[in-house]
């Protein structure tokens, strides 16, 4: 997987497949033991981290409508490169795997109750589509000139198209930490 921030449509698309390829592989290949099981008491399982990539998927859609109603009103032309801005270049180095140092998830996104282990990677794959249905609907709109407010943290503002990078590399860093707890689980 390419940690390089995406500038066209097409190598976004092309992130979000092999994110969904990668888990379904991970989580698809494991009994349902394994993948709720932790390799350590505070560290997350398999389930949970998808279940964490669940809920931070979540609060995106809505500020993306809302977004793309107000980029389809700039250049309806608009093609590559997309630019990140200055928080998506932060936001996607601290994200990309492996772990540069970590940070606590806010506790709206901690996955306490991950529900169902046999819904966890339907779930997932469900909203990668719906990404990908996003990123079709986002065509010849200008997404790298529109901000919207990060669902983290509300003090922070970045571009669309920086937040479909940041959620690419809060993805890969997931399923990779999800990967390493298999690994050790396996072991």
């Amino acid at each position: 997987m390419s940690s390089q921030r995406a500038v066209r449509l097409e190598e976004l698309e092309g992130q979000f497949r092999e994110l969904a390829e990668r888990a379904s592989a991970l989580a698809g290949g494991l009994d349902r033991v394994v993948l709720s099981q932790r390799p350590k008491p505070a560290s997350w399982s398999v389930a949970e981290c998808l279940a964490h990539l669940n809920l931070s998927a979540d609060p995106n859609f809505p500020l993306w409508e809302r977004g793309l109603a107000e980029a389809r009103l700039l250049d309806r032309n608009k093609e590559h490169p997309f630019r990140v801005d200055f928080w998506g270049r932060v936001l996607c180095w601290a994200l990309e795997p492996p772990p540069k140092f970590r940070f606590p998830a806010p506790k709206p996104f901690h996955p306490v109750a991950a529900g169902p282990v046999d819904a966890i990677l339907p779930d997932f794959l469900d909203r990668q589509r719906r990404v990908l249905e996003v990123l079709q609907a986002v065509r010849g709109t200008a997404v790298d000139r529109v901000k919207i407010a990060s669902p983290f943290n509300a003090r922070v503002h970045y571009s669309i198209w920086s937040s479909f990078c940041v959620t690419a590399a809060h993805e890969r860093r997931h399923i990779w930490q999800a990967e390493q707890a298999a690994l050790a689980i396996l072991a």
